[in-house]
């Protein structure tokens, strides 16, 4: 895909964008849900309905779908999923809104459907030398638990671990971050409850694959997690580091990281509360572990859209928790 004119040109109208999700949702050809015939034609009045040609009955093209029963139209949904997917920045719902004259709700809710489909998959966990680490957004924890506390209702906590991948290319020459011969490979990145042992221990034996080797600080939170799971092993490698500096000497990955994922929630969105920083911290891990695909990030935002149910405006304002989160 060339860029945002080529795309606006291929799904500037409502028939281009339905096209693409019936492909998109019957890859091997349409087959009727109730009779499994294949044949259908699209109704005139209602363009969004497939009617199937044997039996009859009418199939949504957008039921089952992050674009379930949407009364705005769909070249608005694939260019927000466009500049989701192509700018590092995402967009904020400011933006969308004054792109094609939405209310801010309709356009905050778009944002945060297409958010809600983006997961990893939990079946190719991290490998090999493996970095993790906690920060945390909102401000410092309160007092309690040595300033580790998000009692204060603002402060969240944020978890990563990110694959620790060698660059090194000639004996005695080492490149990579901040020069010591590893590089960024696959990353997962959670907001957990806490940095205490009972959130940490979860986080770790999810992300990371059994037998991989695990760097981490000498937080007492990461205590015991190569044990945590006998089924489900890790070598454990705590680092006590001491100061500030220390941490980013030893574990410089996960520090850059942070720093961008703050950078762009904050520069971007001017800040995001912590009921809604899973669905921004699940774009920004997708859009990263994708970075290598940058063409194809459109049809992949796209197509995690058409395979997951949609949200409700009302369960997003309440705070629904986010399914199978990173």
């Amino acid at each position: 895909m060339a860029g945002i004119l080529d795309f606006q040109r291929r799904y500037g109208d409502e028939a281009a964008c339905l096209a693409k999700l019936v492909e998109m949702r019957w890859p091997d050809g349409f087959q009727c849900p109730h009779c499994g015939a294949s044949g259908f034609y699209q109704l005139h009045d209602r363009g969004r309905v497939l009617q199937c040609r044997k039996c009859r009955r009418q199939t949504s093209i957008t039921a089952g779908t992050v674009f379930h029963r949407t009364r705005t139209p769909l070249p608005v949904w694939f260019f927000a999923a466009y500049m989701m997917a192509r700018d590092h920045r995402g967009i904020p719902a400011m933006m969308l809104a004054k792109e094609f004259d939405l209310r801010y709700e309709t356009a905050w809710l778009i944002c945060h459907k297409l958010r809600h489909a983006l997961t990893e998959n939990q079946g190719h966990p991290l490998e090999g030398l493996v970095e993790a680490d906690e920060t945390y957004y909102g401000g410092r924890g309160s007092g309690a638990a040595g300033g580790r506390s998000t009692n204060d209702g603002k402060t969240a906590v944020i978890v990563l671990a990110v694959e620790k991948k060698s660059t090194w290319t000639k004996p005695k020459r080492k490149t990579g971050v901040k020069g010591q011969g590893f590089t960024a490979g696959g990353v997962r990145v959670s907001v957990v409850p806490s940095a205490a042992q009972e959130d940490l221990h979860p986080f770790i034996i999810g992300a990371v694959a059994k037998d991989s080797s695990l760097i981490t600080d000498g937080w007492g939170g990461y205590a015991g997690v190569g044990s945590a799971n006998p089924g489900h092993p890790v070598k454990h490698h705590p680092l006590v580091q001491g100061k500030g500096e220390n941490a980013i000497k030893h574990m410089p990955i996960s520090h850059i990281l942070f720093s961008d994922i703050k950078t762009w929630l904050n520069g971007t969105f001017h800040g995001v509360s912590r009921k809604h920083l899973p669905r921004y911290i699940r774009e920004w891990t997708y859009r990263f572990n994708r970075r290598g695909g940058h063409d194809l990030m459109p049809d992949f935002v796209l197509g995690r859209a058409v395979r997951k149910t949609t949200i409700t405006y009302d369960q997003l304002v309440g705070g629904a928790k986010v399914a199978g989160s990173l």
